[in-house]
């Protein structure tokens, strides 16, 4: 919403036009003018720098006009004041008390506002270049235009609607909630805050306090503090994250996490490192993601359609129908399971390990496993590659068996004698050799034949 013309009754009857450049601050403008023109009764006088105000009414709205730049204590027994200058004002409210609600409308020359312990208050700037100072317990709507403004929001809680310019915010122990439309830099404080970020190019600085950022916009950064944080990533942005976070994810976002971390992946193209020893729990989209887990203990879910890049040791999980998890450049072992639940059944999922030593355990459906150059484990369960629904087995394909003379593979559940039973049903295909196990299941070890896959490869039964 554009900006426009507020037009409230001042001393005398007389109107007072008021520009306002902002849409957010447009919108608070026209309930203050609204509350004023509409008053079963109304109080207004006029007045200039260090003139004598007339004592206010005690109507039902009581309006103070300032009709020159400068310094302004804002009048005892008034609760609104609307400037009719196109010259910066300071106003003084620090006298003001909790009993007093205060709402202030000033021009496109811009304002001083000096906060105090009042409630329910609100501050509307129609341009220029702000100063909001609240060193008191004052709860306030803040809204400005196209200004650069600057805003310490105190104690109270306070919603703040920045405008277009280059804003700083700096947030209190209050609950705080700021809307960003412009290239701001916001500082969180120890209270509970939410921001909300609709432009481009903001930065968030967290701290100690619970942190709730809604990113629309692009290219914006957040700088987690100790607190716990709840991200919606944007377009491009760049978190890097502290405290216990819980982030869900957008498109080409980079996620650097230090603390216990969740990460729901958004439409494609985001990174997650990793940098402590903390938690990971990530999971998966229909979009590609890389995820360096480094020394976490950590724990990746899968989805169908999900392409994923992995490094670190913890666990990942394959689900329902297509995915591609490839830890083939990890140098730490880790366990790869494919699903074993039949309406999570894959249909074309792929593990691969790196360098380190890795156990992948198939699941139902199809599926291939790739250890890489580790020393790797293979786990094939009877009771997680077949079942009532799928009572003819998985078709299994273990791409590089033979890179490395440690691998194994493990039977489990199949009984006695598996092992040389499942060799006797040994037939070499195209690309390798293959096996069918008691439960019907199919495992093609790629690169190898009949003579070169033998008992020394199994174990279990």
């Amino acid at each position: 919403m554009a900006g426009g013309i507020v037009t409230v009754v001042g001393a005398g009857g007389t109107h007072v036009s008021v520009t306002v450049n902002g849409g957010g601050a447009f919108t608070l403008a026209q309930a203050y003018a609204s509350a004023v023109n509409s008053a079963t009764s109304l109080f207004a006088s006029s007045g200039s720098t260090g003139g004598t105000v007339t004592p206010a009414g005690g109507s039902a709205v009581n309006e103070f006009v300032a009709t020159t730049g400068g310094y302004y204590a804002f009048p005892s027994g008034y609760d609104h004041f609307v400037t009719q200058t196109t010259s910066a004002v300071t106003i003084d409210a620090t006298a003001a008390t909790s009993a007093q609600s205060l709402n202030t409308l000033v021009g496109t020359g811009g304002a001083t506002y000096l906060a105090g312990n009042e409630t329910n208050s609100t501050f509307i700037a129609g341009g220029g270049n702000n100063v909001f100072i609240n060193s008191g317990t004052g709860t306030y709507n803040i809204a400005t235009s196209d200004g650069n403004d600057t805003i310490f929001s105190g104690s109270g809680a306070t919603s703040i609607q920045a405008g277009t310019g280059n804003n700083f915010v700096s947030l209190g122990s209050g609950s705080d909630t700021v809307t960003s439309t412009g290239i701001d830099k916001i500082f969180a404080g120890s209270g509970s805050d939410t921001v909300n970020l609709t432009a481009s190019a903001s930065t968030v600085y967290g701290s100690s306090g619970f942190l709730t950022v809604n990113d629309t916009g692009t290219g914006n950064s957040i700088s987690g503090g100790t607190g716990m944080a709840s991200i919606i990533g944007g377009t491009d942005g760049s978190y890097t994250l502290s405290g216990t976070s819980t982030v869900f994810g957008g498109t080409g976002d980079t996620i650097s996490a230090s603390g216990n971390t969740t990460v729901f992946a958004g439409a494609g193209n985001l990174l997650v490192n990793d940098t402590g020893s903390s938690s990971l729990f990530f999971v998966g989209s229909t979009g590609s993601a890389t995820v360096n887990a480094g020394s976490a203990s950590a724990l990746v879910f899968g989805v169908n359609g999900t392409n994923l890049t992995y490094s670190g040791g913890g666990i990942v999980v394959a689900g329902v129908g297509n995915e591609t998890l490839n830890g083939s450049g990890s140098t730490q072992g880790f366990e790869g399971f494919v699903s074993n639940i039949d309406s999570n059944k894959a249909t074309g999922v792929s593990i691969a390990g790196g360098s380190g030593a890795d156990t992948l355990v198939a699941g139902l459906g199809t599926q291939t496993l790739s250890g890489g150059a580790g020393a790797n484990l293979f786990v094939l369960a009877k009771n997680g590659t077949s079942d009532t629904a799928n009572p003819s087995g998985a078709n299994i394909t273990i791409s590089d068996f033979g890179s490395s003379t440690s691998n194994l593979v493990g039977l489990f559940g199949y009984g006695a004698g598996e092992v040389a039973t499942a060799l006797g049903t040994a037939a070499n295909v195209a690309g390798g050799v293959q096996i069918t196990l008691g439960d019907g299941s199919k495992v093609t070890f790629t690169g190898l034949t009949t003579t070169t896959l033998n008992h020394n490869s199994f174990f279990g039964g």
